[in-house]
């Protein structure tokens, strides 16, 4: 049996390493491993509770909104407000603006090096792609979309910063609704730039998805998941956001019930984790941990989150669950998700910002669910005279690479890994990326330091 480190995983958001163990040709054992600290919980305590929409906002770079948004969504519950359909509008146009980069930068910039051969010149140097299967011309024209994808990218950020004053880390998504004015020229520029995203989408996107499905089929078998999919709902609308467009769902075993809070289990047993004094503290030098991921699951199973779970639940995607299905499925609601927008920005009326706040929290404990890019998002706080007492974020990584919990299951992304055969070994890391980068990862929730004497600082991203 070989032991290999796949470290650092590149071509994602924060660090990664995955460590597996091959035994005749094929993958026995995986264990997947976050070297970054998350620290945001021990961050929001004592602070106000309003100022979670901007202080989570800066657990990643890449996709802020989502947390601004779970943050206003549990804001919204515990003062009680009510969202006009004007700043409903203006939330989801501004939260699938996010999507849209996200998604878009996932395929080209992440994914698509592992599948196309990249010019020799930086920063492609040392590309290690030992399958390339597309021919020349086919090639090129992707490398050149690779470089295009960047403006449609821009594009997505800028219909963002139109409402939300700027990208990433956007200021208008608040609870109580929107607070920046929807004006005509506004409006009138954010459609120009969705139709022409739009058009990206449908005229290259989706059938450069389309090509690398049909020259790399045979990753319809490859990274396959348990069929254990969630989702939270994605898109709120409604005075209470009682109304969710994408609703959520739990599949199991072919069978859809609605997701419940009170299912969801967290546990510390492969993780730099240790209670103390009735409290989680950092231990990273914990013997048989591996990761900073807690273990998360729901009704005692670790789930798949993510595009190809919506897609799957919403009944939008007839499809398996391996790494060519996580791919088409992001693709799939990458053009859904423009199509909606261009609606919604049509149904937005121009007026003053659509914002109702209210003083006084009625609740002191509030769980708010949402999906985001990655998947499902849960963000959870208790507090006493406006301040935080804990607050608890649960992103759709730490679902997706959960490490092995008590009862020694694998979390999604082990269990894609699992079983994969490696026809030769200089395939091994291309064939491993392929499958860890269909889930979109993003480790980038926080930062920890050693000093000399091996005490833990905590260092936020901001």
């Amino acid at each position: 049996m070989q032991r290999i480190m796949f470290s650092p995983v590149t071509r994602l958001s924060g660090l990664l390493s995955v460590e597996v163990f091959v035994d005749q040709n094929r993958v026995v054992e995986a264990n997947a491993g976050s070297t970054m600290f998350r620290g945001f919980e021990w961050a929001m305590r004592n602070r106000q509770v309003s100022d979670a929409v901007y202080m989570t906002q800066r657990v990643c770079g890449i996709c802020s909104l989502a947390h601004g948004a779970a943050a206003s969504y549990l804001l919204d519950e515990m003062y009680d407000h009510d969202l006009t359909e004007n700043a409903q509008y203006l939330r989801n146009i501004m939260y699938a603006a996010d999507f849209l980069q996200n998604h878009i930068r996932h395929f080209y910039l992440f994914s698509l090096p592992d599948f196309v051969r990249m010019p020799g010149r930086p920063p492609f140097h040392g590309q290690n792609l030992t399958d390339a299967r597309l021919n020349a011309r086919d090639n090129q024209r992707l490398v050149e979309n690779y470089f295009n994808a960047v403006k449609a990218a821009q594009q997505s950020h800028e219909i963002l910063a139109l409402f939300g004053g700027k990208a990433p880390h956007q200021h208008s998504f608040v609870h109580g609704g929107v607070a920046v004015s929807p004006t005509a020229d506004k409006i009138t520029q954010a459609l120009a730039l969705c139709k022409e995203i739009r058009a990206f989408i449908r005229n290259h996107m989706v059938p450069d998805t389309g090509l690398i499905a049909r020259v790399y089929n045979d990753y319809y078998h490859i990274g396959v998941t348990p069929r254990c999919l969630l989702s939270f709902g994605l898109f709120k609308f409604g005075p209470k956001n009682d109304r969710v467009l994408w609703p959520g769902g739990v599949l199991y075993q072919d069978q859809l019930t609605f997701p419940r809070v009170d299912q969801i289990q967290e546990e510390i047993t492969s993780s730099w984790f240790a209670e103390a004094q009735g409290e989680l503290k950092p231990a990273p030098g914990k013997p048989g941990a591996y990761t900073w991921i807690k273990s998360v699951s729901y009704a005692g199973r670790p789930f798949q989150v993510g595009p190809l779970s919506r897609m799957i639940i919403t009944g939008r995607y007839n499809g398996g669950t391996a790494t060519m299905d996580r791919i088409c499925a992001r693709t799939l609601e990458t053009l859904l998700i423009s199509e909606l927008m261009e609606e919604w920005l049509k149904a937005v009326v121009p007026g003053p910002p659509p914002i109702r706040q209210k003083s006084e929290p009625v609740k002191n404990e509030v769980t708010a669910l949402t999906d985001a890019m990655r998947g499902t998002l849960l963000h959870s706080a208790r507090i006493a005279d406006g301040q935080v007492i804990s607050y608890n974020i649960i992103t759709p990584t730490v679902w997706n690479f959960s490490p092995k919990n008590s009862s020694g299951q694998r979390g999604p992304v082990e269990s894609a890994l699992v079983g994969t055969e490696i026809p030769r070994p200089d395939m091994l890391l291309t064939i491993l990326g392929r499958i860890i980068r269909s889930f979109d990862p993003c480790l980038s929730c926080g930062t920890h330091a050693l000093d000399v004497g091996n005490n833990i600082k905590l260092v936020l991203r901001i």
